[in-house]
């Protein structure tokens, strides 16, 4: 069966990753509105104005959020090969 530990643990930095990368989207997509207000701050023409507003918010949310990701899906893709490894070891026990 699963090893409980890993498959919940990669399960868990999945959420985490999802919850991190829309709240950080969310932030960027608040803050510019501010950016495009009357007498608002102003937007970088070169990003552009969501663009201007995710670097304001930082980009430490979004690396944090594909690191969390990443390690989720790399300790449940080690779980289903313990998991078919032990399967098939069990198969060739019990044909002979």
């Amino acid at each position: 069966m699963f090893e409980i530990k890993r498959f919940w643990i990669g399960l868990t930095c999945l959420v985490v990753s999802a919850i991190l990368y829309g709240a950080t989207l969310i932030a960027a997509a608040v803050y510019s509105g501010m950016l495009t207000e009357d007498g608002g701050l102003g937007w970088d023409s070169r990003y552009g104005v969501f663009g201007t507003a995710l670097r304001e918010v930082g980009t430490l949310p979004l690396v944090l959020a594909v690191i969390a990701g990443g390690t989720g899906i790399v300790l449940i893709v080690l779980e289903f090969r313990t998991n078919m490894a032990e399967s098939d070891k069990q198969h060739k026990e019990i044909g002979g």
